[in-house]
């Protein structure tokens, strides 16, 4: 009998550029994870794998995560597959029947590099996710997910192989324990622009961004913001600027067609906080007419962060306090 059902398969895809992403060494990946049944959105997801290896040339390596036997995104939270070597099981056994699925997979790919959802529901993503599932004798009844190098992949000599992973939705705060965002900032235009990536929330999610000074040498280095009419939303708390978060990527307004990153020249410094035990007031001025050695964080609530960067970067700030220049690379930092 086949273990296929549309409504409790879901189906993503690794690799050139398409849904998914390599993070944190290899060892977690992230997907944007579609159902092949009725459901028009999707999930996004982390695998994490205690022992975890890609091998393939830059721009040749590609997976594809399976998930079945479940009904609802909350079925699959916390589902563990483990002690699959898949470059050991598929790659000295180029037989028909993988290579009627690489020609599966070259279909799929057609529709894939729209980057939506479309090629999912594709008759070719169907007769992929059939064919894996009835033919390749990796699905067993029940919740599962198997993680498996395409057969284009697998054609080209490459393998993926794993121990003990677990699938998560990417929720909550599971992802800060897995994976740390990147920046970058550069002059633009008379403005200092920063770009932030690889950042572990499920889209449209509202993030709390924020910068400490390395020169204010306190538990509590936190620049607090006046909100001004044309610059980035600033939260109650007055250390937060409200950012929305699309495909890892930091975004000032809350629509995804929006330019992505933020305009710190837009920003007013207004002082610096100060914390006791149950507020948080404003005390100092911020500097004016000089330099501020800065970092990014990003708060879980009030003061306290979930990240904050290991890299500084210098800003020139102007009669007002607000920041006119910024020194060094463009290039992300951590």
């Amino acid at each position: 009998m086949s273990l296929y059902n549309p409504d409790t398969t879901w189906i993503a895809l690794l690799g050139g550029g398409f849904s998914g992403s390599v993070l944190a060494g290899g060892s977690v990946f992230q997907f944007d994870l579609w159902n092949m049944g009725s459901k028009r959105l999707p999930v996004q997801v982390l695998v994490v794998g205690k022992r975890a290896g890609l091998m393939a040339e830059v721009g040749t390596a590609f997976a594809l995560l399976l998930v079945t036997g479940c009904k609802s995104a909350r079925e699959m939270n916390g589902i563990t597959s483990s002690g699959v070597d898949w470059e050991a099981s598929l790659v000295g056994d180029l037989d028909a029947g993988i290579k009627s699925g690489a020609k599966l997979f070259k279909e799929v790919m057609k529709h894939a590099g729209k980057k939506t959802g479309d090629w999912a529901l594709q008759e070719s993503g169907k007769r992929l996710a059939q064919w894996i599932t009835n033919d390749l004798g990796v699905v067993q009844p029940g919740p599962q997910f198997n993680l498996l190098p395409t057969p284009l992949s697998v054609s080209a000599g490459a393998g993926i192989f794993y121990e003990w992973q677990t699938l998560y939705l990417l929720d909550n705060e599971i992802g800060w324990n897995y994976i740390s965002p990147k920046y970058s900032v550069e002059n633009r235009s008379g403005s200092v622009y920063m770009q932030m990536k690889d950042i572990p929330v499920k889209d449209g999610t509202t993030i709390h961004l924020g910068f400490g000074v390395s020169e204010w040498l306190s538990i509590d280095p936190n620049i607090r913001w006046a909100s001004t009419r044309t610059g980035p939303r600033i939260g109650r708390s007055k250390l937060h600027i409200e950012c929305t978060v699309y495909g890892g990527v930091l975004y000032e307004s809350r629509s995804r067609n929006s330019e992505p990153g933020i305009n710190l020249s837009q920003l007013q410094p207004a002082g610096r906080s100060e914390a006791g035990m149950l507020t948080v007031t404003q005390t100092k001025e911020v500097a004016k007419n000089g330099k501020l050695t800065i970092y990014p964080r990003i708060f879980k609530f009030t003061n306290y962060p979930y990240w904050s960067a290991d890299d500084t970067m210098t800003v020139h700030v102007d009669a007002q306090g607000r920041f006119t220049k910024v020194d060094g690379s463009s290039g992300y930092r951590d």
